[in-house]
């Protein structure tokens, strides 16, 4: 498991609801690599139309705790 207090502190900028092209820049991946992690289950977004896709930043933080114990390879 991640150090909460560095996840937090990563995440101090981050707005509530955020998109797939600002969690890859954090992150430093590929959006798809975001998106991929969306469609498996492994990253909870919310679909607010047909084509948009926002993640909350308590969701993102979860995932970010969890991420060591994941296999998330491209």
């Amino acid at each position: 498991m991640n150090d909460p207090d560095l996840v937090d502190a990563l995440l101090q900028d981050v707005p509530e609801l955020t998109n797939s092209q600002e969690i890859a820049a954090l992150l430093r991946v590929e959006t798809a690599t975001v998106a991929k992690w969306i469609r498996a289950g492994e990253l909870s977004g919310m679909k607010i139309g047909k084509r948009v896709t926002r993640v909350r930043k308590a969701d993102l933080r979860e995932f970010l705790l969890r991420a060591d114990e994941m296999n998330l390879s491209d």
